[in-house]
Order: structure tokens, then sequence, then C-alpha cells
């Protein structure tokens, strides 16, 4: 396979904290199932003690490697959140990897608003977790999503997972529902589905999404509103292929494949 595939959706660590997880064990993937670009999050900062600064170690991490397109975490513990936002964007990040399930905030609650609010401002994209986790449901419920998209009309976001098993309907019912009808000019949805960890039934089968799913995704809101993700380090190279196997088997056209493997996230993250 031609390495042209830009990819969301995959977590780095430090090597000293997770091998698995590095940036460079990252790159050893890409190189092996033909990813030419990817979207590394920074980690959470309730994983590592107060005085690690999670987002300065990603910028430094991918200074120069052009490979790597870097998106800040916020951390919600904290009262300066819109200022983090900013850091972000200062730090060179093209957006925000947020989940609701282990940061625990309510997707429309005050502290979630102030991040969309100033991500909106600035124009950061934002990469969702959507679908169970161990986490009260009242707060991540997946309808919730099409309130963060009317609050915030010029927010740009992905629900990773598309909602997993449970809640595939309602966020195919998102995502459809952004889509202006009739076609507005030069107005596009700003939901996108993320693709990450769907295509194997071996691993985590709560976000498993068979080829007839797929299939039904695709007609349903079309191949613009998709984005191809890893959700490395927990998927690497075996599943990784069998996920790109799975989208060559689903009869797209060269263009449509293209949308989905990084030409909808090249868009929406405004790079060449």
């Amino acid at each position: 396979m031609a390495a042209s595939v830009f990819a969301n959706h995959a977590h780095v660590f430090p090597a000293d904290f997770k091998p698995d997880g590095s940036v460079d064990r990252l790159r050893k993937l890409m190189d092996a199932c033909g990813i030419a670009r990817q979207v590394c999050f920074a980690p959470f900062a309730l994983d590592f003690p107060d005085s690690f600064d999670v987002n300065g170690w990603l910028a430094k991490e991918i200074l120069g490697r052009n490979e790597f397109v870097g998106f800040g975490t916020i951390d919600f513990r904290r009262r300066d959140l819109a200022d983090q936002v900013r850091r972000c964007a200062d730090l060179g990040f093209r957006g925000l990897k947020l989940h609701p399930n282990i940061q625990h905030f309510d997707l429309i609650g005050d502290a979630a608003c102030e991040v969309y609010g100033a991500a909106q401002d600035i124009g950061l994209f934002a990469s969702f977790h959507s679908g169970v986790h161990n986490h009260r449901i009242a707060d991540y419920n997946v309808l919730k999503f099409d309130e963060v998209a009317y609050r915030f009309p010029d927010f740009h976001f992905s629900m990773e997972h598309v909602g997993g098993w449970a809640f595939f309907s309602d966020a195919v019912g998102v995502i459809s529902n952004n889509i202006p009808f009739p076609p507005i000019p030069g107005r596009k949805c700003r939901v996108y589905g993320g693709l990450a960890s769907v295509f194997t039934a071996n691993y985590n089968r709560q976000w498993f999404m068979p080829r007839d799913r797929m299939v039904e995704l695709v007609a349903q809101v079309g191949p613009e509103q998709l984005i191809f993700g890893l959700d490395f380090p927990y998927n690497l190279e075996e599943n990784t292929m069998t996920a790109l196997a799975a989208i060559d088997a689903l009869g797209l056209t060269s263009a449509q494949r293209e949308m989905i493997l990084g030409g909808n996230l090249r868009h929406v993250l405004e790079l060449n």
C-alpha cells in the first residue's frame, strides 16, 4: 500500500510511561501500514503529576516532524479552560482531544461549553470519544452532540467510534441532522464520524462496526463526513491493516476512499 493515508486518533505517551505508545513506536506502525501523516493526541493530564506539562511535552516531541500533527488536551480540573485552549493553538496544535467519559465532564455543561467557545473562536477542531466507556451515560449521551453543534455553529468536531455499537443510530442521526438540507453553497456539515476501533470484532466489541453497518453509514451520511483513525496504541499493525482492508472492501470509488483516508481530515484542519 502506498504511503498516502493521513489518519486521526493516535494517543501518544512518553516512552518511559508507555513504551508501546511512544511517538517513535507510532512512526514504526506508520511505516509498516502505509500511513504518511498522523494526528497525535497529547496524554490526559490526570494520568501524570501536576508538574508534567502534557501539551508542552507533545509539542517538543513532534517539533520539526511534519508527519505528525498535534492535538492538545484540556485539564478540566483547572479553571483556566479558555486559556488552555488558546495555549494549544499557540503550541501549533490544530485541534483538541476531548473524552467526557475519562475526563468526567458533561458534554453540554458550563465547563465544556467554555472550551467549545474558545475552540470555535480560534478555529480548532475537536475529536470526541463517543459511546460507552464506564461513565454515567447522562454526561455523554450521544444525542447531546447535536446540542453542541446547535450552540456552536462554527465548531467542527468528530464523534470517534461513531457512537459505538450501542449509540450508532444516535450518532448517525446527529451527523445527518447537521448536513445542510437543501444543500447550501459553501456550507458543509461540521460533524464527522471518526472511524477508529470499529473494524475488529476481536478487540473492544462495544465499538465494532460490521460491513453492513459501514455500508449503511456511508450511504446515510456520505464519505465526505467520515475520518479514518487508528486508536493507537490500543490498535497496532495487525488491527490497522485489518481496518484499511475493511475500507478497501467497501467498493468505494478512489475519490471516496481518499476522502475517508485523509482528504476530509486535511480539509477540516486546513492542511495541504
